[in-house]
């Protein structure tokens, strides 16, 4: 039976995160990841848009997108048994590096059966390290760089208004208006850029970053109510919606999962 809320994990592995989707019809909002995104889709389908390209990635298939890749998804359950199993892991940069493992030079996904049903059998950062010394290079080898399907690569000034914008967001700035004032821009040329080099409108780009702000801020221990409230959110109840649809699970997810991780380091001490 499908579980009614996705699972996270936190693993003892260079904050290495890893998720099990299982709810039919689960959509996500345009976001993006600062760590590798690998995933394994195990029942159902995934519906994916990655840096504007849009596939389908079915049971049997593995799934790669490269960190700062805007990207949006749902699972669908195309044979309406109400099963549906997506495992991902966020994995960042310094660790496949630390390992000698080099990632795609773009995301995509690519038919790996035997790696797919290898996934939902992880349990541990052993495990999971194996499962990613095959997976990688696999993926590395399946997804060269083409330039015709490369991750767009904004210009030297793109990026420093990007980097702008992200920094007023950062600052407290929650209107477009206060974006493009602080980036000495037209609001016009906001709109242009975060359309075209990010697949967002500013707004959803605002409330992505406030998202991936608000969730390092619960990594560091502060409570949701007043994460909820730093981050610019109404009240707790409308942060949470945001949060789950964008990772796929809650605040109180991921507070849970890094209790068990304290609970973990406190047995192995008393070991």
């Amino acid at each position: 039976m499908a579980l009614n809320r996705s699972e996270v994990r936190r693993l003892h592995l260079s904050d290495l995160a890893q998720v099990h989707h299982q709810q039919p019809e689960q959509e996500w909002v345009p976001h993006w990841h600062e760590e590798w995104s690998f995933g394994a889709v195990l029942e159902g389908q995934c519906c994916c848009s990655v840096a504007g390209r849009p596939f389908v990635a079915r049971a049997g298939d593995l799934i790669v997108i490269r960190p700062g890749v805007v990207h949006v998804g749902a699972l669908t359950d195309p044979a309406h048994t109400g099963a549906v199993h997506l495992v991902m892991l966020y994995v960042p940069p310094p660790y496949l590096a630390q390992w000698g493992l080099a990632g795609p030079e773009r995301s995509g996904a690519i038919r790996a059966p035997g790696l797919a049903g290898a996934a939902a059998r992880m349990a541990c950062a052993n495990d999971v390290r194996a499962w990613l010394d095959s997976a990688v290079p696999l993926l590395a080898d399946a997804l060269p760089l083409d330039r015709s399907a490369a991750d767009p690569i904004p210009t030297k000034a793109v990026r420093v208004l990007i980097e702008g914008v992200r920094s007023a967001v950062l600052g407290g700035e929650q209107t477009v208006s206060g974006l493009a004032r602080h980036c000495a821009v037209s609001r016009e040329r906001v709109h242009r850029v975060l359309r075209q080099w990010l697949g967002m409108a500013p707004r959803e780009y605002l409330r992505a970053v406030r998202l991936l702000r608000a969730k390092q801020l619960v990594m560091n221990g502060e409570p949701v109510a007043s994460v909820a409230a730093e981050c610019g959110f109404s009240d707790q109840a409308h942060f949470t919606r945001w949060f789950r649809r964008t990772f796929g699970y809650t605040p109180g997810d991921l507070v849970r999962a890094m209790s068990r991780d304290a609970e973990r380091d406190q047995a192995a001490s008393i070991k």
